[in-house]
C-alpha cells in the first residue's frame, strides 16, 4: 500500500501521541489528546484516516485494537517537507531559506546550525567530485 503522508494539523497531534511510545491504544490515544476536547468518535475518525493514509496500523489486543506507526516521524517531517517546498516555492530550497532568513525570525542558534549544514553539505559535495 502506497504511503500518503499528507496529513492534518489534527492528524499530526495524533501521530505525535503514537510516535512517543508505540503501540497505543484507543484509551491511550483520548487520554493523551483530553486537553483537545475532541469526542471519542472524533478521535476515532482520525486514526481511521491515518489507517487509511497507511501512516497508521492496527493489531487486535483483546476487544480493541493498538495502533502504531508505519513511518518514523522524521520520514513524514521529510516528506511533508518536500510537499511545502514544492507547494510554496516551486522546489527551490534556497528561495525557501532566503524568505526565513529575511523575515528576520532566525535566532542566532539557528543561523548557527543553519551555517553548520551548508558547511556540511559544501564538504560532502567536494568529497564526490
Amino acid at each position: 500500500m502506497k504511503i500518503n503522508t499528507s496529513i492534518s494539523e489534527a492528524e499530526w497531534q495524533v501521530m505525535k501521541v503514537i510516535w512517543e511510545e508505540a503501540p497505543k491504544t484507543l484509551p491511550d490515544v483520548l487520554a493523551a489528546l483530553k486537553h483537545t476536547g475532541w469526542s471519542t468518535t472524533t478521535v476515532q475518525t482520525f486514526l481511521a484516516r491515518l489507517v487509511k493514509k497507511g501512516v497508521l496500523a492496527t493489531e487486535r489486543k483483546g476487544k480493541g485494537y493498538q495502533y502504531y506507526p508505519t513511518i518514523t516521524e522524521e520520514e513524514c517531517q521529510q516528506e511533508e517537507s518536500k510537499t511545502f517546498l514544492t507547494r510554496v516555492y516551486d522546489g527551490s530550497l534556497s528561495r525557501m531559506v532566503s524568505g526565513f532568513a529575511k523575515s528576520g525570525n532566525l535566532s542566532s542558534y539557528e543561523l548557527r546550525e543553519l551555517k553548520k549544514l551548508i558547511e556540511e553539505q559544501e564538504r560532502n559535495h567536494a568529497d564526490t567530485r
